[in-house]
């Protein structure tokens, strides 16, 4: 599991430093790439793996159905096009399409 730090910006240089998330020290080594593309670094301490990135990944709202009022889930995914099908399928066979 990879987590988020942030750099700080030390105060004696102003350089910016990068901390770890678990022990706080500024000892890392770059250590290849998520799966979503964004640098991962690895302490040489406590050896936890975190990516500098402080902004998580917000995921849009699913819809509430509008025949039961229960969240949808997502049913296929298509370039532009999300279509939601309501969580008690087969019981309601309602669905909503969602343009991004």
């Amino acid at each position: 599991m990879t987590v988020r730090a942030t750099t700080i910006k030390d105060a004696e240089t102003g350089e910016a430093a990068i901390r770890c998330p678990a022990c706080g020290s500024d000892v890392s080594y770059r250590y290849g790439k998520t799966a979503a593309g964004k640098a991962r670094r690895i302490c040489l301490m406590c050896q936890r793996q975190f990516t500098i990135d402080n902004a998580w990944p917000t995921r849009p709202q699913r819809p509430l159905c509008p025949a039961c009022g229960q969240p949808m889930h997502v049913y296929r995914r298509q370039p532009g096009l999300t279509r939601y099908r309501c969580r008690n399928y087969p019981r309601c066979k309602s669905y909503v399409k969602v343009e991004e």
